[in-house]
């Protein structure tokens, strides 16, 4: 019998899933949905270009897979469904142009590296980034 312990959260940092490479954007999605099915705490930290993932109308244009019908925000919801937390780098925002209301209504908060970095930090985290 193992005497493992799994950690039950994780903080998934989102930096090159850039919408215009649309083939990168729905796996963190996935991944963030996968885990929080297994009753995992999820935190996605959206920076760089990924932040746009995030602006209202970006992810409902972007198709997951070319022919597949389900667009990045279907994904999204998914995760969102399932308790997933997303989380704005407020520098990233800054720097395309994003104000606080150009974001969807379910962000929960803005967070950068230091709060990306105090999960890193902490044992009680695991981290994965994309």
């Amino acid at each position: 019998m193992s005497s493992e312990v799994y950690a039950d959260k994780l903080a998934i940092l989102v930096w090159a899933a850039d919408p215009s490479r649309p083939e990168l954007c729905a796996t963190p999605f996935y991944f963030a949905a996968a885990a929080a099915a297994m009753d995992v705490e999820v935190e996605m930290y959206f920076t760089a270009r990924s932040v746009e993932l995030l602006r209202q109308g970006c992810a409902e244009r972007i198709e997951a897979a070319a022919g597949s019908g389900k667009s990045v925000a279907d994904f999204r919801r998914e995760a969102l469904a399932l308790g997933v937390r997303l989380l704005a780098c407020p520098t990233a925002m800054a720097s395309h142009g994003i104000v606080p209301d150009a974001l969807i209504p379910e962000v929960a908060a803005q967070a950068g590296a230091a709060a990306y970095l105090g999960r890193v930090m902490d044992p009680a985290w695991r981290t994965l980034g994309f």
